[in-house]
């Protein structure tokens, strides 16, 4: 009987001893990567460049502001240092010093410039506070009410709010909107609790409930009697001048020279020679 042929086992899977992926990977791109790295690495260094020369930059104009002390000055410190922090800042100042020096109309336009090229920064609501009052120096209330009630609705401006609520109720009251007025101040009182201005808002309120003092007519001049018929009118004789009393002169004080002595003659008619 012939013996059973013998199977070999075949194998179910063999196990690629080649490169993986990634490393097909890495060598395909290996050029590519290196060029990304250094990319990387230029980008890096050029960041930290940028903000030392930033810094520099944004120090220096901080210094050139605290130098700044009229219009001159602050103008170079806009026209030499824009686009910094100070710069900006700078005209904020500029538009009080304008004021300052009389230039009203140039001041409100400067204000207005800043307002609307610098939205978010940190002094735009003192800015419109500063435009609104302005505003109503020059008697604009109705431009003021438009500024004040933009500080009052935008939620960043709320450190200033409290101002442009008092503002808004002073001219209510001007205006003879009385209740206007008095809501406004309750307003600060009610959402700015925590605020200076609540005192302010308080004394508003005070003054607008007290009551008017009430005019009283003077009274009649006195009338004088009726002279009796016939007779004179009485003439007040006015008191007569004082005469200053007559000056008495001091009284001369005695000689302290010595009187002399009668001179006794003698017997021959003849006075004696003095010793």
């Amino acid at each position: 009987m012939p013996a059973d042929p013998i199977e070999s086992p075949v194998p179910l899977a063999e196990i690629s001893q080649g490169p993986n992926a990634f490393e097909e990977f890495l060598d395909r791109n290996q050029k590519n990567l290196i060029a990304l790295a250094i990319l990387l690495a230029l980008g890096t260094a050029a960041l930290v460049v940028y903000r030392g020369i930033e810094t520099g930059r944004q120090t220096s104009a901080g210094e050139a502001l605290n130098k700044a002390e009229d219009l001159a000055t602050l103008q170079a410190v806009i026209s030499e240092h824009a686009g910094t922090k100070a710069a900006q800042s700078a005209v904020v100042l500029l538009a009080e010093s304008q004021w300052a020096d009389k230039k009203q109309d140039a001041a409100i336009e400067t204000l207005r410039g800043f307002i609307t090229a610098n939205p978010d920064h940190p002094a735009h609501g003192a800015a419109q506070a500063s435009l609104g009052a302005k505003l109503m120096a020059q008697g604009k209330s109705g431009e003021a009410v438009d500024v004040f009630q933009s500080i009052v609705s935008d939620p960043k401006a709320r450190y200033i709010a409290p101002y442009a609520l008092i503002s808004l109720g002073d001219i209510a009251k001007a205006a003879g909107d009385l209740t206007k007025a008095e809501a406004s101040y309750n307003r600060v009182k009610s959402e700015f609790s925590e605020s200076a201005f609540v005192e302010t808002a308080t004394r508003r309120i005070s003054a607008l409930k007290a009551k008017a003092p009430v005019e009283i007519a003077p009274p009649p001049a006195p009338v004088a009697p009726p002279a009796a018929p016939g007779a004179q009118p009485a003439v007040v004789t006015p008191p007569a001048a004082v005469q200053p009393a007559e000056q008495v002169p001091p009284a001369v004080a005695p000689s302290q020279e010595t009187t002399p002595e009668p001179t006794q003659k003698t017997s021959s008619g003849q006075a004696p020679p003095n010793p």
